[in-house]
């Protein structure tokens, strides 16, 4: 069984795509100076599009995290997870929803992680 870590990728890619924007992301600022990601504030608007494509991309990997053990709550917690932050960045930059899909991005990887351990010891 191959390992999927387009979740992993997705997820920790876009919190880290919101820290390179401090202006929008006001608690994840501290985070991306201190790792000198301010310099691309310039390019806010690109970054809002790669940190949507992340998203999207931990969803894409939380679907084939499903098809290798089948349990359907982290893939529901996904889906929801990727809608609250897609809302939170397409209509008025909500920072409620968008910090509570990155946490539910980040728990969901977790989950995937563990679930994938847990089939291979007993499948």
């Amino acid at each position: 069984m191959a390992t999927n870590i387009l979740d992993k990728v997705g997820s920790i890619g876009s919190v880290i795509a919101a820290a390179a924007v401090p202006c929008c992301f006001p608690f994840l600022s501290l985070f991306g100076s201190i790792l000198g990601l301010s310099i691309l504030a310039r390019y806010e608007r690109w970054i809002l599009y790669v940190m949507q494509g992340l998203v999207v991309l931990a969803f894409v990997g939380s679907i084939i995290a499903y098809r290798g053990h089948k349990k359907i709550m982290p893939l529901i917690v996904s889906a929801l997870s990727v809608a609250a932050i897609l809302y939170g960045l397409n209509t008025d930059l909500d920072i409620r929803y968008i910090y509570s899909g990155m946490v539910g991005l980040l728990v969901v990887s977790l989950w995937n992680s563990i679930e994938a351990r847990r089939c291979k010891t007993q499948c």
